[in-house]
């Protein structure tokens, strides 16, 4: 690697072509904010014959989270599948694996289920919860379903969210208020 001796005779960037440290900082901020705030529903693999239904028509164009997104009957789930593939042969549903996968959209994401929003913005948090305010909301929301499970979990504010919003579309009756200050205490006290 060569030495140099005299700094006038190096090239140096224009001033005008630098980016600030406080720019990157911001931008790298800014980046991991975004992130960490995409919403996203998690739909578990179901069981067969299901799980084989889903792999053979439908997980080679996209995923199965996106069912969570809507909420329709047995005949609104047949409207939206024809209208997503059109008439396209390749795109074409087996009549087998067409009422298996009916069947399973319109009893799990049928029209008495929330959809997941496809868009959520969240509200500032005024009021934070206290460990015994949260863990009594906890109590009162969360066992009327199942058992507390949070306690074992770590994880970001957008994975808390995306959690909480799941079960406010599995019927959690939580204002966007409470669900976001039980965000931040998850996150605050359960973050990674």
């Amino acid at each position: 690697m060569p030495e140099f001796t005299d700094r006038s005779k190096m090239k140096l960037m224009p001033a005008s072509a630098k980016i600030s440290p406080l720019f990157f900082l911001l931008l790298i901020s800014w980046t991991n904010m975004a992130w960490s705030q995409q919403i996203r529903p998690h739909v578990p693999l179901p069981d067969e014959p299901v799980r084989s239904a889903i792999f053979e028509e439908c997980s080679a164009c996209h995923g199965i989270d996106e069912y969570a997104y809507h909420a329709q009957d047995k005949s609104g789930w047949q409207n939206l599948l024809t209208e997503l593939h059109g008439d396209s042969p390749q795109l074409s549903v087996s009549s087998s694996n067409s009422e298996i996968l009916l069947n399973y959209l319109s009893e799990n994401f049928g029209p008495e289920r929330n959809p997941f929003p496809r868009e959520y913005i969240p509200q500032p948090v005024e009021e934070i919860f206290s460990d015994v305010d949260a863990q009594n909301f906890l109590e009162l929301t969360c066992t009327e379903c199942h058992e507390i499970r949070v306690y074992d979990r770590n994880g970001p504010t957008g994975y808390w969210r995306n959690l909480i919003l799941e079960m406010r579309g599995n019927g959690a009756q939580l204002s966007d208020e409470n669900l976001e200050r039980l965000v931040e205490w998850l996150a605050r006290t359960q973050g990674p």
